[in-house]
C-alpha cells in the first residue's frame, strides 16, 4: 500500500514539474512569439479608387500613387529632411507622410527583416516624442506578391493613432508612410476601418 502512495505520489509531482516548465517556457518564449501578428497576404488591387498622380523617392528607388482626391503640399511645409512628401486629402482629416529613415550599422538588418524595420521604425518615433509614443496593438507583415511591408500602429497620449508602413528598396533604402490623421478642420476623422482599407490601398499602390 506504501509502494502505491509512493508511485502515485512521485507520478503527480512529476506531471507538476511538466506544468512548471511549461509555465516557465511559455514566459520565456510567448513574447517574442506574439510581438507580431502573422504575415497577411492582399490582393494588388487597391480597396478605395485611386489616382494617377505620383510620389518618388529623392533617389528614384520607390514610386507611390495618391488616393483619388488626394493633393500634395509644398514643400516648405515639410517638417523635417527626412521626408519628401506630403499628400492630403480634400477634407484635409488625413495626411500621408512620405519618410526616408536611416539605420545605423549596429543595428543592421537583413535584407527579408520586415520585423526588424517595424522596431526600429517605432523606436525612431518614440525617440522623436522623448517617449511620448506607443505602440498599439502588434505589427504585422503585409505582402502584396513579391512586395512585402511592415505595418504598424502607434500613437501620443490622449491623441488619434498614426498607421505606418515601412519597407525596404531594392537598393537598400528604407521607407516610410505614416497615415496621420489630422484635427484641423471641422470635418470628422474617418473611421479606423476606413483609414485602414486607404493605408492598405497605398501600399498595394508602392512600387519599388
Amino acid at each position: 500500500m506504501k509502494r502505491v502512495m509512493f508511485h502515485r505520489a512521485l507520478r503527480f509531482s512529476g506531471m507538476m514539474f511538466i506544468m512548471m516548465l511549461a509555465g516557465l517556457s511559455g514566459c520565456l518564449f510567448v513574447w517574442e512569439e506574439e510581438e507580431f501578428y502573422p504575415a497577411m497576404e492582399l490582393s494588388p488591387k487597391p480597396e478605395i479608387p485611386m489616382s494617377f498622380k505620383t510620389i518618388e523617392s529623392i533617389d528614384g528607388d520607390m514610386i507611390a500613387f495618391l488616393p483619388e482626391g488626394w493633393y500634395l503640399l509644398n514643400r516648405e511645409m515639410y517638417p523635417s529632411k527626412d521626408v519628401f512628401a506630403i499628400a492630403v486629402d480634400s477634407t484635409m482629416t488625413l495626411s500621408a507622410v512620405f519618410s526616408k529613415f536611416s539605420i545605423s550599422a549596429k543595428d543592421s538588418i537583413g535584407m527579408k527583416d520586415v520585423q526588424g524595420m517595424m522596431r526600429l521604425a517605432l523606436q525612431r518615433h518614440i525617440v522623436k516624442s522623448g517617449g511620448a509614443v506607443q505602440q498599439i496593438g502588434k505589427g504585422r507583415p503585409l505582402s502584396f506578391g513579391r512586395r512585402t511591408f511592415g505595418y504598424l500602429s502607434f500613437a501620443r497620449p490622449n491623441a488619434m493613432a498614426t498607421k505606418a508602413l515601412v519597407w525596404r528598396s531594392n537598393t537598400g533604402n528604407h521607407y516610410e508612410c505614416a497615415l496621420v490623421p489630422l484635427d484641423i478642420t471641422s470635418h470628422s476623422v474617418p473611421s479606423d476601418s476606413v483609414q485602414t482599407r486607404i493605408i492598405r490601398s497605398i501600399a498595394s499602390m508602392i512600387l519599388f
